[in-house]
C-alpha cells in the first residue's frame, strides 16, 4: 500500500507542478581557464540608480577574467547604442579586441546592433541562461562590491554617485586580488600605479636607466613571469572553488528525448511552480539543455530542470521524441 501510495504521489502531475522539492537541483561547477589578457570579458549593467546632476541613471560594467581588471561607465541609458558606443571607444580602443565577450541576456547585449559590432570585431559573444547570475560569476561579485563602495561615499540623496566612480576604480585596480596574487593594474599594466599613498611613502627609488630596447626585453620577460604565477593562481582558486561547490551538488543525468519539467522563475504563490513537460533536443554541455514544448525551444541551465515522471504524456511530445 505504500509503495503504491509512493508511486501515484511521485507520478502525480498536478504534485510535481505545484509542490517544491525537498532538495533542488543542482549540477558541478563548471570551470572556465583563461591565460592571458583579453581572452574573455564580461559585461554587464547596474541600475537603475538614483538620478545624478550628471544625468547618469546606470553603470557599464566591463571586467576581464584573467587580469582582474574592471572598467565601470556611468550612463544616463542603457540602450544598445550607447553600450555598444562605450564598449568600443571606452574599453577597446585603449586594450585591444578581446577573444571573447560574455553577458546576460539583456535585450541591449542581445541587440542587433550589438550583434553587429561583436560579428565586426570577431568577437565571440556568449550569454548566460535565464535568470542564472552565477553564469557571470564574476562581473556579479563586482557589482556587489562596486555597489558597496558607492554607498560609502554618496552624499545623503546619493545624487552624486558617479562623481567618485574613478576615484573608487582606481584603488579596486590597485588592490591584490586573491585569485591572481596580483593587482588588476600589474597583470593589465605591467607597473603599478603612483596613488596618494605612495606620494607619502614613495616606493624604493631606482636610479638605473636603460634604452627602450632593453626595458621592453626585461618588461617581457617579467610580465611572461607574473602571467605564469597568476595562471597557477587563478588555476588553484578555481580547484579550490569547484571542490566547495560540489560538496553539496544533487544533480540528475537527461539526455536527447528525455522529458523535462522546468521551472517557473516568476509565479504567484497559488501558481504553479513547475511547467511543462519539455522535450530534450539536444545536450549542450554537461549543464545545458535546449528543450522544446509545443510552440518554441529555449536553452535551460540543469537547475532549472527537474525529471517529469507522470504516465501522461502529450502526443506532441511523443510525436517530437519519435522525430529525433
Amino acid at each position: 500500500m505504500g509503495e503504491d501510495i509512493q508511486s501515484h504521489v511521485n507520478t502525480c502531475s498536478v504534485c510535481n507542478r505545484f509542490k517544491a522539492l525537498n532538495r533542488k537541483p543542482k549540477a558541478s561547477l563548471q570551470s572556465y581557464t583563461v591565460g592571458y589578457p583579453l581572452d574573455r570579458v564580461a559585461i554587464d549593467v547596474i541600475g537603475p540608480l538614483p538620478h545624478t546632476r550628471q544625468n547618469n541613471k546606470f553603470i557599464l560594467v566591463i571586467g576581464d577574467h584573467f587580469t582582474r581588471w574592471m572598467e565601470a561607465f556611468p550612463l544616463p541609458h542603457q540602450q544598445a547604442e550607447k553600450v555598444a558606443e562605450k564598449l568600443v571607444h571606452e574599453f577597446i580602443s585603449r586594450f585591444g579586441i578581446p577573444l571573447e565577450l560574455h553577458s546576460d541576456q539583456g535585450r541591449n547585449f542581445e541587440s542587433k546592433i550589438f550583434t553587429e559590432v561583436c560579428k565586426l570585431l570577431e568577437i565571440h559573444k556568449t550569454r548566460s541562461t535565464s535568470y542564472r547570475p552565477c553564469s557571470n560569476g564574476i562581473i556579479e561579485r563586482f557589482n556587489a562590491t562596486l555597489e558597496g563602495m558607492i554607498r560609502s561615499f554618496v552624499n545623503k540623496n546619493a545624487n552624486d554617485w558617479d562623481l567618485h566612480i574613478g576615484i573608487l576604480m582606481a584603488a579596486y585596480r590597485s588592490t591584490v586580488h586573491p585569485a591572481t596574487g596580483y593587482s588588476p593594474n600589474m597583470l593589465m599594466l605591467g607597473r603599478e600605479i603612483t596613488l596618494p599613498p605612495q606620494i607619502i611613502f614613495p616606493f624604493p627609488n631606482c636610479n638605473e636607466s636603460m634604452e627602450v630596447e632593453t626595458y621592453v626585453s626585461k618588461m617581457r620577460s617579467k610580465l611572461e613571469e607574473i602571467y605564469q604565477l597568476a595562471r597557477e593562481h587563478l588555476r588553484s582558486s578555481a580547484v579550490r572553488q569547484k571542490k566547495d561547490y560540489d560538496s553539496r551538488i544533487s544533480q540528475n543525468q537527461f539526455c536527447k528525448g528525455s522529458l523535462v519539467y522546468k521551472f517557473n522563475n516568476i509565479f504567484k504563490k497559488l501558481n504553479e511552480r513547475w511547467s511543462g513537460p519539455f522535450v530534450i533536443v539536444d545536450v549542450l554541455s554537461p549543464v545545458l539543455y535546449k528543450i522544446k514544448n509545443r510552440y518554441k525551444s529555449e536553452t535551460v541551465h540543469h537547475d532549472k530542470l527537474k525529471k517529469y515522471q507522470s504516465d501522461d504524456v502529450p502526443a506532441w511530445a511523443v510525436a517530437v521524441q519519435k522525430g529525433m
